[in-house]
Order: structure tokens, then C-alpha cells, then sequence
């Protein structure tokens, strides 16, 4: 993690007092750098899934299983989603939400119709707009419902609806191996 390496520090790890209060001046300095960490690792794990040979559509969606694995096992992910919906830290300068991936997902619906994966009538910045706007739906979904348990069938669920929109007609074969693989992220 780029921001937080202090949350490594062996410090911290053995739980001695004062260790966060020694990197930062405030509680929302913490809160803010746990909300930019979460931010920026998606980026590297979409070059960690590029390199393990995925590309377009299939690379978009290893990336929704591994995201959903870490909404639902990872405690940095886990507490920047609470954060950013706390309200005691609204006056706080945050980044944008979604902006960062509904990126992603333009980008890697662009890279998809250049490699003729896609038939959709729907531009790649209004798909990745939608896709995003799904996805967001099934962690607030399974959080409430089932403590996220259920999250990556749900994710399957999402693809295996939203792929014949795309033009996208084999995701019954396509989604549940690229699901597997993405445990490997």
C-alpha cells in the first residue's frame, strides 16, 4: 500500500499505543489515508490481472470477482467503504467516489471493443457508467442481507445478465472459470 505503510509497521501489528497518532495529526488525516489507499490499489491490482493475461472483457471481469473478494475479506477495503459513509467526516476532502472506476471499466470496455468483444449500443463511457452503478448495488445487497456471504454469486449473477447487453452471448461458459481464476488475485 502506497499511503498506509505505517499500517505494516511491526508497531502497530503488536498493538502498541500511538503508533497511527505518530504518522498522522488527526483521526480524519487516518480516515483520509485509509480511504486513498483503498482508492489506489485497484490500480495495481487491474496491472496484476493484465498480468495474468487478461484483456478486455475477461480482464473486467476477473477484476469484479477480486473486487468483490476484498469488499467482502479485506479489512482496508472493508473500513474505507464505512468511512465513506460516515457522516462525522462529510467536511473532510475526500476523493470522488466511483470516479476511479468507472475509469477502469471505460477503459477496459474501449480496450474490449478494440478487439471486437463488444456489440453494444451504449458508448464505453455510459456502459462503464451502468456497469459501475450495478456493481455498487450488489455489496450494499449482500452486506444487508447476508454479511456479503452471498456477494460473488451475485457478481456472477450481474455478468450473466449484463454480458448479452454488451453482445457478449457465452458468459454461461465465459464468467464461471474467470471467476476462479480471480482467486488467484
Amino acid at each position: 500500500m502506497r499511503l498506509l505503510p505505517c499500517l505494516a509497521s511491526p508497531r502497530i501489528s503488536a498493538g502498541r499505543r500511538g503508533a497511527l497518532s505518530y504518522h498522522f495529526a488527526s483521526k480524519e488525516q487516518i480516515a483520509q489515508a485509509v480511504i486513498e489507499t483503498q482508492y489506489l490499489q485497484w490500480e495495481d491490482v487491474l496491472a496484476a490481472v493484465r498480468a495474468g493475461g487478461f484483456a478486455g472483457i475477461d480482464a473486467l471481469i476477473v477484476l469484479s470477482f477480486v473486487t468483490a473478494a476484498r469488499f467482502r475479506d479485506d479489512v482496508l477495503v472493508r473500513a474505507a467503504l464505512r468511512l465513506l459513509e460516515d457522516p462525522a467526516l462529510r467536511e473532510v476532502e475526500l476523493p470522488t467516489p466511483f470516479v476511479g472506476w468507472i475509469g477502469i471499466t471505460a477503459r477496459l470496455l474501449t480496450e474490449a471493443g478494440s478487439l471486437g468483444e463488444l456489440d453494444s449500443a451504449l458508448p464505453p463511457q455510459e456502459a462503464a457508467e451502468a456497469l459501475v452503478e450495478l456493481f455498487v448495488g450488489a455489496p450494499a445487497i449482500s452486506k444487508q442481507l447476508t454479511g456479503m456471504q452471498d456477494l460473488t454469486a451475485r457478481v456472477r449473477r450481474y455478468w450473466l445478465l449484463y454480458l448479452p447487453g454488451l453482445g457478449i452471448h457465452d458468459g454461461v461458459e465465459r464468467v464461471p472459470p474467470l471467476a476462479r481464476r480471480a482467486a488467484a488475485f
